[in-house]
C-alpha cells in the first residue's frame, strides 16, 4: 500500500490563495503537541508570510520593481512551505489525520482497477467459444488470455489469444473435450486493469 504523503499542491495556487493557505497552515502548525520542533521557528514562518503579504499589496500599483520583489517573496514562502511539508511528512508517517491537521492536503491511495466481468459460451462451430467482456468506458483495447486446464490440476501457462478493440471475440481451434480458462483485461489511457477472475468452459 502506498504511503499517504503531504501534497505540494499549494505551489500552483494563485497569490491570494497561497496567502490564505500559508496563514491557515501557520496557525495549525502552532500546535506544539502535534508539531514539536518545527524546522523553522514559528516567528520566522509568520515573518515570511507577513513579508509576502506586504509585497503582494505593494505590487498592486503595477511597478516592475515591486512586482519583482513580490515574486521573490513568493519564492521564499514557497520554499519555506516545501520544507514544512517535508517535516509534516516525517511527523505524520502516513497518518492522514495529522497531515490534515497541519493545514496541508494529503495524497490519496490509488484506486485499484476493478476486476472485470467475463462470459464464455460455446460458439456455432465445434472447438470454438465466444468471449464476451464487460464493456469499459474509455477502453482502447481488450486483452484476452486462455490456458488449458489439466485433468490433474496441472497449471499451464497463459496464452494471449486476442487483442481486440471491441468487448467480444471468437476463439477457435481449441481441443474438443478439454477445459479451458479465460481471462481478460481492459486497456485505457490510465493503464491496464487487473485481469478478470478466470472463467472455465469445457470445449465441445
Amino acid at each position: 500500500m502506498k504511503k499517504i504523503r503531504t501534497l505540494l499542491d499549494f505551489v500552483g495556487y494563485s497569490v491570494n490563495d497561497k496567502l490564505l493557505f500559508y496563514k491557515n497552515s501557520a496557525l495549525q502548525l502552532a500546535d506544539v503537541l502535534l508539531f514539536p520542533n518545527l524546522p523553522v521557528p514559528l516567528a520566522t514562518i509568520n515573518k515570511i508570510i507577513d513579508d509576502f503579504e506586504a509585497a503582494v499589496l505593494a505590487s498592486k500599483d503595477g511597478a516592475r520593481s515591486v512586482n519583482s520583489d513580490m515574486h521573490d517573496k513568493e519564492q521564499i514562502a514557497d520554499d519555506l512551505f516545501r520544507t514544512l511539508a517535508t517535516y509534516v511528512d516525517r511527523v505524520a508517517d502516513g497518518d492522514v489525520t495529522i497531515i490534515l491537521k497541519s493545514g496541508f492536503h494529503a495524497s490519496k491511495q490509488p484506486t485499484p482497477f476493478e476486476k472485470q466481468a467475463l462470459a464464455v459460451t460455446h460458439a456455432e462451430h465445434s472447438g470454438s467459444v465466444n468471449v464476451v467482456m464487460k464493456a469499459v468506458v474509455g477502453a482502447v483495447v481488450y486483452r484476452v488470455k486462455f490456458r488449458l486446464k489439466g485433468a490433474t490440476d496441472i497449471v499451464n501457462p497463459w496464452v494471449e489469444a486476442e487483442i481486440t478493440t471491441v468487448a467480444h471475440c471468437l476463439i477457435d481451434k481449441l481441443m474438443l473435450g478439454s477445459t479451458y480458462e479465460f481471462v481478460f483485461a481492459s486497456v485505457t489511457s490510465t493503464g491496464t486493469s487487473d485481469y478478470s477472475e478466470p472463467v472455465s468452459i469445457i470445449v465441445i
